[in-house]
């Protein structure tokens, strides 16, 4: 699938590298205004993916990322923190292959993109 999305977060599992070999533009972003900024330019992606870890605050970047855009939100978990998922349109356990997951991403772009039934 050719598509960009907008990753926020630590790359712990190499996830960025994997989107890219499937052929995925991705953006990284690395702070809250980084992301606030690129989604703010209106450029255009596909989805936003945000993975947790240590310093990280999820519910801060979802709230910057639903107030700047209804783009599919997918978390990629890093850690067991405890909090709301709610917010996303996908989450991502820690240990899921790339092969199930790059499954999961593909299919809910394509959703969102309006080629795909709900």
């Amino acid at each position: 699938m050719t598509a960009k999305v907008i990753h926020f977060g630590p790359d712990y599992c190499h996830r960025m590298m994997v989107l890219r070999s499937a052929g995925y533009t991705v953006e990284d972003c690395e702070t809250l205004l980084e992301l606030d900024t690129s989604l703010a330019a209106g450029d255009s992606a596909d989805a936003v993916l945000m993975s947790d870890g240590e310093g990280v605050s999820a519910r801060e970047a979802v709230a910057v990322a639903r107030s700047r855009s209804t783009l599919p939100l997918i978390l990629f978990r890093n850690t067991n923190q405890a909090y709301e998922e709610g917010g996303f349109d996908l989450v991502v356990q820690s240990l899921t292959p790339p092969e199930v997951w790059l499954n999961e991403v593909d299919a809910l772009i394509e959703r969102a993109r309006g080629k795909v039934p709900v």
